[in-house]
C-alpha cells in the first residue's frame, strides 16, 4: 500500500490510497572528478549532455542521428523550451569530445560518453568498458609491430639462393 503523499505532506497525516508506486530503477552514475569539466561547458552543452547520459546503451553509446535529434527537440517541446538546431546540437557533440566526456569512435557520427565520467550500469560492466577503451589505444600500435615482427621473421626464413 502506498500514500497520499501530498494530503499527508500537507496536513501531517498518513492516508492509504494507493496499492503500489511505480519507483525507476535505472539510473547514470557520475564519477568524481567530472566537476572541473562541466564548469566549462555552456548551458546548451550541459542540457545536451544530461541528455545523452541518460539515452546512451549500456556500452555508453550514442549517434549523432536525426533520431536521438528529434527525441531531443521533442523532450525540450515538450517542457516548454526552445528547440536546438541541428548545428547546435553538432556544436554540443563537438565540444563535449573537445572537453573529454564523449568519445569519437570510428563510424559516422558514433560516439561513447566516457566512462571515465559517467556509466550506466554495474561497477563491473564499467571495468570492461573500460579495458576495452585502454586497450583500444595500444591495439592498433601492437597489431603494427606485430606485423612487422611477423614479415620480419618470414622474410629471414627464406632460404637465400646460393651463389655460384
Amino acid at each position: 500500500m502506498a500514500k497520499d503523499v501530498s494530503r499527508s505532506y500537507n496536513e501531517n497525516l498518513e492516508l492509504l490510497r494507493f496499492a503500489s508506486v511505480a519507483v525507476e530503477s535505472a539510473f547514470t552514475k557520475r564519477y568524481f572528478n567530472s566537476l572541473p569539466l562541466l564548469m566549462r561547458l555552456s548551458r546548451a552543452e550541459r542540457i545536451f549532455l544530461d541528455f545523452v547520459t541518460e539515452e546512451m546503451d549500456d556500452q555508453n553509446l550514442i549517434t549523432n542521428s536525426i533520431q536521438v535529434r528529434n527525441k531531443f527537440n521533442q523532450l525540450l517541446n515538450k517542457i516548454g523550451q526552445e528547440n536546438y538546431s541541428d548545428s547546435t546540437i553538432h556544436r554540443c557533440f563537438a565540444n563535449l569530445s573537445k572537453n573529454h566526456l564523449l568519445i569519437k569512435l570510428k563510424g559516422r557520427g558514433l560516439y561513447q560518453i566516457s566512462p571515465v565520467f559517467f556509466f550506466k550500469g554495474s561497477e563491473e560492466q564499467r571495468a570492461k568498458v573500460l579495458r576495452r577503451l585502454l586497450e583500444a589505444i595500444n591495439k592498433e600500435p601492437i597489431n603494427k609491430l606485430r606485423r612487422s615482427l611477423i614479415i620480419g621473421k618470414a622474410l629471414s626464413s627464406i632460404p637465400e639462393p646460393e651463389a655460384d
